[in-house]
Parts: structure tokens; C-alpha cells; sequence
């Protein structure tokens, strides 16, 4: 296990990009992250900082927060831009709420979205063919966990998507129906699921560069067979990151999953799989970030069930076993962060 102090670890600087107490003045509200674009009223008193030290610059209309703006920065963290309460500018309609908490994977923060586009209906990505969203923000419907909800974007075998933002209309997210690649993708809201892979064996999704927040369930849905990997990658508030089907119609597997370079801020189970299916998971450089101490379970095993057949079962924590092939020692813990070490002791029966 690794236990790094997030003032001392260099190497956590970057990571930490969630928003703690005294990372705004008494009486201010942030208004965004660092190296994001705010905008103020005219002749606004801006602080930027974190960690109770605050270099402060009066300025009108839009503006980077960022240190080349304000002439220097706080070490240590993500470091805020906030405004007097009381004064912060008025939202554009199309936008959702400011979430000022949002963390991000270093070198992948969400970016301002460029417009935002009102889907009537799914979005399509041909076989092959790359959709670029250039930054733009996607609507569709719904954004709640009600079963059978349309994808924003349906992506088919070779497919991919990039620069694109996922706003809070997030309906069941994206579907991989083979080979896809989801590149710089970030989900405001998670909905029903960010994303699911449902190629059949031999397919591949990845998912490279992005965040997903506010998801009271899975992250990603594994459906299909083959692979998924995830690297580079920030989920917050959510049940878990990845799960395999519990209870699918035509059930089975097996399934690979792939997580490496991920953070996670209560997420309270990183992936489930179902061991009688033949699943593994391979976890590398993960990193919690918690609010809390509830322990988070890294690599959780289930018995898995054919529709009709039953309900799906927890079994336990594994680790370093054929199925669950991560160890302890990947996962650093940011206080005041812990993990289940002691749900199941070695392979766990599938009864």
C-alpha cells in the first residue's frame, strides 16, 4: 500500500484536482478550476489559490485561470478561481449548474464546451468513421438510471469519437457495438451508463483521456466480450467504474478489463466481474481520492447469471489471483482514502 501525504508526494500535485475547504476565501464562491475560462462582471476582486494562500487581481469579462493570468500559483493542488458571493455572473441557459469540485486526470481536464448541440435522436458513428465534437456539449434525453434509454451516440466496428462532452441529457451514454475508441470524451453526468462495450469476442473499446461525474451506478457497462481498457482517466460520484453484466440475456464470457492510470473520488467499487464467466481484470497506477474512509473495493468478484436464470451474487475482494491481477501496492491512497483488504482472503468460492 502507498500512503502519500498530498503535500509532500510531487508526484500527487498534479493529481489532486478535487476542491477542498480553504481552497476559496471566506465569503467567496469558485467559479472554476484552474486553467479553465471564467467570466466575471466588470472590475470583479478575483481570488486565485487553494489551501488558505490566495494571490488576488481585479478583472472584467472572460479570463484564464491559471498562472500566467494571476502572476504566480499555490503548490499542492488543483488551484481555484473564486469571486465575492454575491457576484458571481449569470449562467448561459444551455449550461449545467457550475460543479467548482470536479477533479480531473492530469493533462485531461474538461474543457470549456464550445456550443451545445440538442440531439433529436442518436447520434451515429459509421463503421470506421472518427467524430470529432470539437469540444462541443451533446444533449439527448432523459440522464436518469430508468433501463432502455437511447445512446447519445451509437458508435459501430472501428468506429471513433473524440472531443466530445456528454452534458446532463446524458440518456445511456455511448454504445460500442465492435472495435471503438472513445478519445477525450467527458460526461458531466454519467446517466443511466457513460458508455457500453457490446462488440462481440475479438472487439476492443478503449477509452482514453476523459472524466465522468454523478452516476449512482456503473460507469461502463461490459456487455459484449473481448476487451475494454481505460487509461487516463478521472470518475467521480459514482458506484463503480466498470462492471461486467450480472444478469444479461445470453450471459457468459469471457471478458478482459484494463485499468491503468485512473483516479477515482468516491467510487466506492472499481470493477466488478464475474470469475464463473472466465472475467479478469488487470489494475495498474490506480489512485483514490475519497472524501471519506469507507473502504473502496478495488477489485470485487461475482457469479454472474444468464437472464431468468437467478440474480448475480457478490463473492468478495480479490487480489493477486488469476482473475483480480492487481496488487495492494497499485493503488496509492490519498488520506483520507482506504480500500478492502479483507473481503476475501485469496480466490473466492463460486458456490
Amino acid at each position: 500500500m502507498k500512503l502519500r501525504h498530498l503535500l509532500l508526494a510531487v508526484g500527487v500535485t498534479a493529481i489532486a484536482g478535487y476542491a477542498f475547504a480553504g481552497n476559496r476565501p471566506s465569503g467567496f464562491t469558485t467559479i472554476c478550476n484552474e486553467n479553465q475560462t471564467c467570466s466575471v462582471s466588470a472590475n470583479t476582486n478575483v481570488a486565485f489559490g487553494r489551501a488558505d494562500h490566495f494571490i488576488f487581481k481585479v478583472l472584467s469579462g472572460s479570463f484564464v485561470c491559471s498562472q500566467a493570468t494571476f502572476g504566480g500559483r499555490t503548490a499542492g493542488g488543483v488551484n481555484e478561481c473564486s469571486v465575492p458571493a454575491g457576484s458571481v455572473p449569470p449562467q448561459d441557459p444551455g449550461d449545467p449548474p457550475p460543479t467548482p469540485d470536479q477533479g480531473f486526470f492530469p493533462g485531461c481536464p474538461m474543457p470549456t464546451a464550445t456550443a451545445t448541440v440538442q440531439l433529436t435522436q442518436t447520434q451515429v458513428v459509421g463503421a470506421g468513421q472518427v467524430f470529432d465534437g470539437g469540444n462541443r456539449r451533446y444533449n439527448l434525453s432523459g440522464g436518469s438510471q430508468d433501463e432502455g434509454q437511447p445512446p447519445v451516440f451509437e458508435v459501430m466496428d472501428g468506429g471513433s469519437v473524440r472531443n466530445v462532452i456528454i452534458g446532463p441529457l446524458a440518456a445511456d451514454g455511448i454504445h460500442c457495438l465492435g472495435n471503438c475508441t472513445l478519445d477525450h470524451v467527458w460526461w458531466e453526468d454519467i446517466g443511466e451508463d457513460a458508455a457500453t462495450a457490446l462488440g462481440p469476442a475479438g472487439t476492443v473499446m478503449t477509452v482514453n483521456c476523459g472524466a465522468a461525474y454523478n452516476g449512482s451506478d456503473k460507469t461502463f457497462q461490459f456487455n459484449g466480450r473481448g476487451e475494454l481498457h481505460i487509461s487516463n482517466f478521472f470518475v467521480g460520484n459514482a458506484g463503480k467504474l466498470v462492471r461486467s453484466c450480472g444478469d444479461c440475456t445470453g450471459n457468459g464470457g469471457p471478458r478482459r478489463i484494463f485499468v491503468n492510470n485512473v483516479i477515482t473520488r468516491d467510487v466506492p467499487t472499481i470493477v466488478g466481474i464475474n470469475t464463473n464467466f472466465g472475467d479478469v481484470a488487470t489494475i495498474r497506477n490506480l489512485t483514490l481520492n475519497n472524501s471519506g474512509t469507507s473502504k473502496t473495493k478495488i477489485c470485487q468478484v461475482y457469479k454472474g447469471v444468464v437472464k431468468g436464470n437467478g440474480s448475480t451474487s457478490a463473492l468478495g475482494v480479490e487480489f493477486n489471483t488469476p482473475n483480480c491481477q492487481v496488487s495492494q501496492s497499485d493503488v496509492t491512497l490519498l488520506p483520507p482514502s482506504q480500500m478492502n483488504t479483507s473481503a476475501c482472503a485469496g480466490s473466492c468460492p463460486i458456490p
